[in-house]
């Protein structure tokens, strides 16, 4: 063992000259945390300044970011905020300018996942798993020793300065705030003893853990005793799993915290800023689009004037029809010729600024992403998570592009009208524009009001909304366990209070949104009596004749409004810059450590030599607690060395530190001699390949994946490094080969077969360094060795690192370093370290404990075959299955299953979208139909109001050609009166309708949600695996298609028979007046609504289907979430190159609709404005030929044009029932599906209970339905007698966890019976069997809501001192009563608040309490640490002993003591027995080789 000689040479024992940095924060600093818990409920942690405040240092320099909470967040469109804003109708100009937001009712819930329930924003944590060693045994040095045995494995190896004994290592809390987190007490797995000795010790404070604290300043903790305690923890890795929040600094005078600085948004962009990634097409774009909206925009104004005009020259009728007519005519030819204009002017409009926008957004989202994946680690880990990122790249640059599409057009066209109005105004009578001008400041008042209060009460609605959607999502994403424990009603009750105490504010919102438009509709009307009566005076002084009046109000009107509209955009605007400021702010940001920079040297050959010299170093988002502690480690070229040690000594980040994600704090690491930080950072990273503990893969082929490892790899390559990965074999037996889809983060693929593709991967650039870390620990024996092998092979002639807690892959390491507190305490190879005796030696012993104790010989030689009967095994005819791996299996059946998947397909493409009964909605909404039916009639009156207006105006111009004056100022006085009147109505009217229909609206949409819910959780388990029931499609259909019953309804049928009444009125009142008029103003009727109605959807802004964006979004968040594995293979324009693809789908089919928008938009504009002059002209025609009055031609054309427009404007009113069809449906199809498992079906038998329940499988075969291509179980036989303990081993995939769904019903057979004591489970009441089952599962689910809460989930009417007992009985009762609120204590949602191992005793007291018959255990004790499981394994023996018992697990020392062992391997039971009679008569089996796997693995050399 030369080499290992060589090595202690070169290694200086860096615990002789421990650095401690001058201390620089006058509070504790807990290092390595692995597991950091926030207290949400109890913290008092300042509030996120920024929303990436809390990311957690990765436990694993792999690690990948498990928050998926963005996803609900992300839109990819802007908002709508309002239609009529932008109508350009001659109309508009009469209507109150305040827009009330289209379909503004309930607009909460047509915003979308992100703005609803599902805004993730405010959660305090990411949810990310508890990474563990998968169940296999570990060395973990942190293991806890009984009381009177009082040796420690460092004892042995005791620094000078002598290191405190430790029990456990604990939880290393980072908290923001200085005071204990409620969870950092005593934990009885857990205690920290100390025996402090006399000698002097270089830090002034040794603190709770055993680390040094630098200082610790008084009061602050509790330090008199030695004892602090912390949650116990189980990561691999050091670092916290969970969002971690930043250090706070204390100074002598009080707190000062980071937050405040890190928390400076960044800087501010002005407006044309977002132009700054235009190009010179785009600039001609919006030169163009500009001048469209001066011409659309200034249109009204000048359309006024002529109107003004003709109104002169019709009114002088009497003089001279001949010329009148001439007059006329020759104005209508400009009127024409503006509606042409008109036509082009809105077509360039829309058409140029969308192009603009969308390609911005495009190149944006491109450059943005480019950005991100160009950063460094440390940026991920303090300033940025994938929420944060998806949320820019979707959100964010939607409200870019939705400034620069739409909003700047739209702000354009507003400011030309405001100017064109104004200017016609003035010109006409500036007196009268100054009058009108003086009460614009009060409309705008009333609007913003308005809005104000109406944007409080949806935001009220909307909060009171979530804390029911919270219980729901947690009951949807966690329904196995529901279902386990019978919690269905239970949970559908909670929900069911929930909705009840939001009912309340949903009749608000209606009431006070009636009464904000009345009020609104009051001031506009008395604006223009106002007008009017001013208007009267200076006709009666002769300054001003009645046409110039008409256009002076028409001009100024429309300019006010205008006006109005141009300013409401600037809140828009701001929203946009800040959004074009985050976005901008990273792309601009260059990283310090830069894989796109090309400074740096390159070397020519490359050895492998690896020094790491004096390294101190601490994470960025930690930086008071070093990891790293001046270590000196020598990694020579072409040898394998393995590092051991506690959780938290520094493994990973050495790992960390060689790849360059860090730059040390102190120190240098160098390659071959030269300093990393001089070489080029890209260069360095092909030198190296890595391979994680849970390999990364993105959402595509194998062969893409094998390609990320290297720039511009060739298939051969591909394949090569996979030979050599030993992964060939199985890629080429998969049906679709190298081009099989992996699935989001490779889910298609077992543990052993992601881990190989990983190391073709790492292997295909040829590395000349390999780092390995934990890659075997997630794998079954069997996998295991297959990854071992390969491994071996590859490692060959490299400098390879391996990190481990398990002695089979360190023993035939080179040399092995012993890691603890950050610097190395021993190194050598395997035989030294035994025969030292040290820290190593230790751990090694404590690890083949589990396995090398002898096995009581208690039950006999016994027929391996025992109690499994054997039939004659033929492959199943599954094509047939109800419901249709890697498995081999006939081609027959391939081929068969293949027709079937063909067919299913063309199915699915012919299948019509189904419609929806209204009769349906009807009965839901029954119970309200008096209150319904009121709104109606009130709305139906708000629409007549609506009409008279137009009356009383028309009157109103009519009286100004009186020539008696005295008349005529009583005329306008009474119509003035009129006029306020009017707006009076409608406020009545108007909070009539409202408020009425909201309320009957808000009670259908909470009896809907209500019975959804209770759909929801009467499905059968095998419903939610399909992706079109995962957890955050339904939890949508609660939230926002719920929405929709009220909004066909109620919400539609309201505006509907308003928008009746008003044409009905109309038509009716103009009939009198004149039929011939009014039949030809009805013939192009359809022309204005279309303009109206052009115009909604218009301002309703393209319509963006996120699904289209989907492909984009799994690559975006993809690449972030697992940032270090793209960092690894510098893959980042691989990434950014199939991204832009995958944009330019959703874009080009947005460019198609542009066009059509914008043609349909100016092709309607030029039209309303034809339709306008045509009804002109023919009234002047009729006056000519004594067939009509003018007054009456005047009253008919602004009944046209205000009717047409009242009811395109309700039509904005009216909700957005686009999506009606697939919402109702989709809810409708839930609320009508009979479960294949009906579990509330109570007629079903239950089993005698006097004696304990056998469980047996008769030749079940079984398929998935989510996944009919592959058979799980296949001819599966097995019986478990009453009352003994089965355990299921074999190879990761061969159908372990299926035989435990199966047993709880979860999932019915395809062929073959599941028997419960003689019965076959379908005919046993579903809710009784499974209240005889109790599950713990591999990761626990627990609910919001404190501990005890958490553990009566088992048994509801548990008394307190049964809760306590199954506390004790899963030996977390000391923990939690050592906590500040003891079972009070909240857990978190989904548990975060806890250790997994403190999760996982929980769920246990949860199955204990629950007094079941039956035990599944599936990997229960995997999250643990060895002493945590010791004392689990014994709760559960207790436990087993009354029940029956199937447990599942790769651990020996978990299956041992069963009393039969099942080893499956593809779906079938292989070999049956005793472990005894299993070691010894099959001594070739698969158990035999899986345990003397294992044993070699772990035993002595």
């Amino acid at each position: 063992m030369a080499d290992s000689s060589s090595f202690e040479n070169e290694y200086h024992l860096s615990s002789h000259q421990r650095h401690f940095p001058t201390p620089v924060s006058n509070r504790s600093v807990f290092s390595g945390s692995s597991s950091f818990i926030p207290s949400s409920s109890h913290s008092n942690a300042t509030p996120r300044s920024r929303r990436a405040r809390h990311n957690r240092v990765p436990n694993t320099p792999f690690a990948s970011d498990d928050d998926h909470s963005w996803q609900e967040e992300v839109l990819w469109k802007f908002e709508p905020k309002g239609w009529h804003e932008h109508s350009t109708n001659f109309g508009s100009v009469l209507s109150p300018w305040p827009a009330t937001s289209s379909s503004d009712h309930s607009r909460v819930f047509h915003q979308s996942a992100n703005d609803y329930y599902l805004s993730r924003t405010s959660r305090l944590t990411n949810s990310s798993y508890e990474q563990s060693g998968y169940g296999r045994v570990e060395l973990k040095s942190y293991v806890a020793r009984d009381k009177d045995n009082d040796h420690n494995y460092f004892d042995q190896h005791s620094q000078p300065n002598e290191l405190p004994k430790l029990r456990v290592t604990q939880e290393r809390n980072s908290r923001r705030d200085h005071k204990s987190s409620p969870l950092a007490q005593e934990d009885e797995l857990s205690m920290i003893d100390y025996s402090i000795k006399d000698e002097p010790i270089i830090s002034p404070f040794r603190g709770d853990y055993g680390l040094e604290l630098p200082y610790v300043k008084h009061g602050h903790g509790d330090m008199h005793g030695g004892h602090h305690y912390g949650l116990s923890s189980h990561g691999s890795g050091g670092y916290s799993h969970h969002d971690v929040d930043r250090f706070s600094e204390y100074d002598e005078e009080g707190e000062k915290d980071l937050d405040e600085e890190d928390a400076r948004p960044p800087k501010t962009v002005g407006l044309f800023s977002l132009f700054r990634y235009s190009t010179k097409l785009d600039w001609m774009l919006v030169f163009v689009g500009c001048l469209g909206a001066l011409i659309n925009g200034g249109s009204l104004p000048v359309y006024s004037y002529l109107f003004g005009d003709l109104v002169n020259k019709i009114s002088g009728a009497e003089k001279d029809k001949k010329q009148m007519m001439k007059d006329v005519e020759k104005i209508c030819l400009y009127m024409a010729g503006l509606a042409a204009i008109v036509a082009v002017g809105a077509y360039l409009q829309i058409t140029c600024w969308r192009l603009v926008g969308e390609r911005s957004a495009k190149r944006i989202r491109t450059e943005y992403l480019r950005a991100v994946l160009r950063q460094d680690i440390s940026f991920f880990d303090t300033e940025i998570n994938t929420g944060d990122i998806m949320h820019g790249i979707a959100s964010d640059v939607a409200q870019i592009q939705e400034v620069m599409g739409e909003k700047m057009a739209h702000f354009i066209h507003h400011i030309f009208t405001f100017i064109c109005g104004y200017v016609v105004g003035f010109k006409r009578s500036w007196k009268v524009s100054l009058v009108v001008f003086s009460v614009t400041p009060l409309t705008m008042f009333c609007g913003m009001a308005y809005k104000a209060l109406y944007g409080g009460l949806t935001a009220k609605e909307e909060a009171s909304y979530r804390k029911a959607g919270s219980i729901a999502e947690q009951a949807i994403s966690s329904i196995r366990t529901v279902f386990s424990f019978v919690a269905e009603r239970q949970m559908a009750g909670k929900y069911a209070e929930l909705l009840q105490k939001s009912s309340p504010i949903g009749a608000k919102v209606g009431f006070a949104k009636g009464i904000g438009m009345g009020v609104i509709y009051l001031i506009t009307y008395s604006t223009w009596a106002l007008a009017f009566w001013y208007g009267s005076i200076l006709i009666a002084r002769n300054e001003l004749d009645g046409g110039a009046a008409i256009a002076c109000f028409f001009g100024v009107n429309v300019g006010g409004r205008g006006l109005a509209l141009a300013l409401s955009y600037f809140a828009q605007f701001a929203q946009g810059t800040v959004a074009a400021s985050r976005v901008f702010f990273i792309i601009e940001r260059i990283p310090e450590i830069d894989p796109f920079s090309s400074e740096g040297r390159t070397l020519s050959s490359v050895r492998g030599r690896i020094e790491l010299k004096s390294v101190s170093f601490a994470y960025p988002s930690r930086p008071d607690s070093l990891i790293l502690h001046s270590l000196n480690l020598v990694l020579p070229s072409s040898k394998t060395v393995a590092l051991v040690g506690a959780s938290g000594g520094g493994k990973s980040t050495i790992f960390a530190l060689i790849e360059r994600f860090y730059d040390p704090t102190e120190g240098i690491i160098t390659l071959d001699g030269h300093d990393l930080r001089t070489l080029q950072v890209k260069w360095l990273r092909d030198q190296i390949g890595m391979v994680g503990q849970e390999p990364i893969l993105f959402a595509t082929s194998i062969l893409e994946n094998i390609m990320m490892g290297k720039d511009n790899a060739t298939k051969e390559e591909a394949i090569a490094a996979c030979i050599a990965a030993d992964a060939h074999g199985f890629i080429s037996s998969l049906p679709l080969g190298y081009d099989t889809q992996v699935g989001d983060r490779g889910t298609k693929l077992s543990g052993g077969q992601k881990q190989r593709i990983a190391l073709a991967r790492a292997m295909i650039k040829n590395p000349k360094i390999l780092l390995l870390d934990e890659p075997t620990s997630a794998l079954d024996a069997e996998s295991e060795s297959a990854v071992q092998r390969a491994i071996d092979k590859i490692s060959a002639g490299r400098t390879t690192i391996v990190i481990a807690h398990r002695i089979a892959t360190v023993k035939n390491a080179h040399a092995i370093a012993v890691l603890e507190h950050g610097s190395v305490t021993e190194i050598g190879d395997h035989r030294q370290l035994m025969g030292k005796a040290g820290a190593y030696y230790n751990l090694v012993k404590l690890a083949t404990e589990a396995i090398s104790k002898p096995l009581p010989i208690e039950n006999g030689m016994e027929n391996a075959n025992n109690d499994l009967s054997v039939y004659d095994k033929s492959f199943p005819a599954l094509s047939g299955s109800r419901y249709l791996a890697d498995m081999p299996r006939p081609k027959t059946l391939k081929h068969s299953m293949e027709e079937t998947k063909q067919e299913e397909i063309e199915d699915k493409q012919n299948k019509k979208p189904k419609k929806y009964r209204l009769s349906e909605v009807w009965k839901l909404q029954k119970a309200e139909f008096v209150i319904l039916f009121s709104g109606f009639l009130f709305g139906m009156f708000a629409g007549a109001f609506l009409s008279l207006f137009p009356l009383v105006l028309g009157m109103a111009l009519g009286v100004y050609f009186d020539h008696d004056t005295h008349n005529m100022k009583r005329g306008v006085a009474r119509l003035c009166i009129t006029l306020v009147s009017l707006g009076f109505g409608c406020i009545l009217s108007m909070t009539g309708q409202q408020g009425l229909c909201g309320w009957a609206g808000s009670k259908l949409t909470q009896r809907v949600r209500d019975i959804l819910f209770q759909s929801i959780l009467r499905q059968e388990p095998g419903w939610f695996d399909f992706e079109e029931n995962s957890t955050g499609v339904l939890v949508s259909r609660l939230s926002l298609d719920c929405v929709t019953f009220r909004s066909v309804l109620g919400d539609r049928f309201s505006v509907l028979l308003m928008g009746l009444s008003s044409a009905a009125v109309g038509l009716g009142v103009s009939f009198v007046f004149n039929w011939r008029l009014t039949l030809v103003a009805a013939a192009v009727t359809p022309l204005t609504l279309g303009a109206s109605y052009i115009s909604l959807i218009i301002s309703i802004g393209p319509r963006v289907d996120n699904n289209a964006y989907a492909r984009a979004s799994n690559i975006a968040s993809g690449a972030v979430s697992n940032i270090r594995t793209v960092t690894t293979f510098s893959a980042q324009e691989q990434i950014v190159k199939s991204f832009d693809k995958a944009l330019s789908e959703p874009r080009r089919k947005s460019l198609a609709s542009t066009q059509m928008q914008g043609l349909a938009f100016g092709f309607f504009q030029g039209s309303m404005y034809g339709a306008y002059t045509l009804t002109l002209w023919f009234g002047a025609y009729l006056v000519e030929h004594d067939h009509a009055k003018f007054k009456d031609v005047f009253k008919i054309f602004l009944i046209l044009v205000l009717s047409s427009f009242s009811v395109g404007q309700l039509a904005g009113l009216a909700p957005d029932t686009s999506m009606a069809a697939t919402a109702i449906t989709a809810v409708q199809d839930i609320l009508n599906r009979r479960p294949l498992i009906e579990n509330e079906r109570t007629r079903g038998r239950k089993v005698d209970g006097s004696k304990a329940f056998s469980i047996e499988f008769k030749m079940v075969t079984f398929i998935y339905p989510s996944r009919p291509e592959v058979t799980v179980l296949r001819d599966f036989c097995l019986k478990v007698k009453g009352g003994s303990t089965v355990a299921l081993v074999g190879p990761s995939g061969s159908g372990k966890s299926t035989v435990i769904w199966l047993t709880q019903r979860f999932y019915d057979p395809d062929q073959g019976k599941v028997m419960m004591s003689g019965v076959d489970l379908r005919e046993i009441d579903v809710k009784w069997l499974r209240r005889q089952i109790a599950l713990v599962g591999q990761e626990p689910a627990l609910f919001a809501g404190s501990i005890r809460d958490n553990i009566a989930f088992g048994n509801p009417n548990a008394s307190w001192a049964e809760i306590e007992a199954a506390a004790e009985e899963a030996y977390i009762h000391k923990f939690i009563s050592g906590l500040p609120q003891g079972y009070e204590t909240q857990v978190g949602e989904g548990g975060v608040q806890l250790s997994g191992g403190q999760k996982q005793r929980i769920a246990i007291g949860r199955a204990i309490l629950k007094k079941s018959r039956v035990l599944l255990l599936d990997e229960a004790s995997s999250a643990l640490d060895l002493e945590s499981e010791k004392h689990i394994q014994d709760a559960l023996r207790n436990v087993s002993k009354e029940a029956t018992t199937i447990i599942v697990a790769h651990r020996l020392s978990t299956i041992r003591e069963a009393d039969k062992i099942a080893v499956m391997r593809d779906g079938e039971v292989v070999e049956y027995g005793t472990h005894h009679t299993l070691m010894s008569s099959l001594q070739h089996g698969l158990y035999a080789t899986l345990v003397q796997a294992e044993i070699e693995a772990n035993a002595f050399s």
